[in-house]
Order: structure tokens, then sequence, then C-alpha cells
């Protein structure tokens, strides 16, 4: 049985103790590093956020310009066809889950004129060019006044939606990262 008057040895670690110097040499240096990490990882990922709006910026002023090699640069039509033609076909996952009413009278209207090649005829960089200048804000305050909807869906994939009441339902577009660029690989309404 403990004497009660026996002094017990207690080892706690005491911050205030002139023994502990080198501990606080090294958090000093160390908090110093992680802030300095800390802050370039906030400043990476803040910049990899808002890389997708230069594409669509530059998207923007592509179609008012007229310019249809940088909308060839940053429209996969391919990809586009090709989401397109899935959703089309029901033995096909899509990622298009819901079309317009208007969509389908254009894709049936195609399929009338145009037979099989309907998508390689309609779904054109002119036809991205009108899908982009239905949008009623374009020529004044810009594509980020009509932007209802934006978001990562994963890291190499942003979704976004725009309104473009009255003229036509909203369109919706899929930026994916193709090496160091943005594309878009999916456009529909």
């Amino acid at each position: 049985m403990p004497e009660t008057g026996a002094r017990r040895r207690i080892f706690a670690l005491n911050w205030n103790r002139p023994h502990w110097p080198w501990l606080e040499r090294f958090w000093l240096r160390a908090r110093h590093r992680l802030t300095n990490a800390a802050i370039l990882l906030l400043v990476l990922t803040l910049c990899y956020g808002v890389w997708p709006y230069g594409t669509l910026w530059r998207l923007e002023h592509a179609v008012l310009a007229g310019d249809q090699a940088t909308v060839a640069a940053l429209v996969d039509l391919d990809a586009v066809r090709d989401e397109i033609a899935r959703r089309l076909d029901k033995d096909q996952d899509s990622l298009i889950t819901a079309v317009s009413d208007a969509f389908i009278d254009w894709l049936e209207a195609g399929l009338r004129q145009h037979g099989v090649d309907v998508l390689q005829r309609l779904v054109t960089l002119d036809w991205v060019r009108e899908q982009f200048l239905l949008i009623p804000t374009l020529q004044g305050p810009g594509l980020w006044a009509s932007i209802s909807e934006i978001f990562f869906s994963a890291p190499d994939d942003l979704r976004v939606r725009i309104e473009r009441a009255p003229l036509a339902p909203p369109l919706n577009l899929r930026l994916q990262l193709e090496g160091l660029a943005w594309r878009v690989t999916l456009i529909h309404d």
C-alpha cells in the first residue's frame, strides 16, 4: 500500500520549461513551412477552379467574332455527336438525362431529312454557334449573367447550365480536361 505522504513522480510536458527550446525552434520552422504550403495549395486550388472559366470566356468571344477555328479547338464535335447518339440508343448509358421537346423535334426533323447521317450533318460548328447565339445576354452583360448552375462532377469534368429563356430551353454543357486544355464534350438543351 502506497504511503499517503510520499511524493509521486509525474512526467508531463510543460511548454514553459526552459529545457525544451529545440522543440520550440522546430515548431517555428515547421509552422512557417506548413503555412506556406497551405497558402500554395489554396492558390493552386483557386486557379484550378477558375481555369475552365477561361475556356468559356474564349468560347464566348470566338462565337461572337465568328472565329470557327477557335470554336473547333474548344469543342470536341465527335464527343458531342457520340453522346447524343448514346442518348438516342436506348441500350447505351448516356450523360444526357432529359432533353427538351425542341431538341427532340430538331432531331426528328433531321432524321427525316438526312437519315442515319443526321448527327454528322446537324451537329456542326455552325450549330454550336447557333446554340450560343440563342443566349439572350450574350451581346449584353455576357455569358456569365446567364449561367444558372456550374459545378465540378469530377476533377476533370465541369457541368454548366446556361439559361436561354425566352428564346430557347436551357443549354447544358460538359467541359472535360483533355491534356492541358478544357474542351466542350457535350452540348444539349
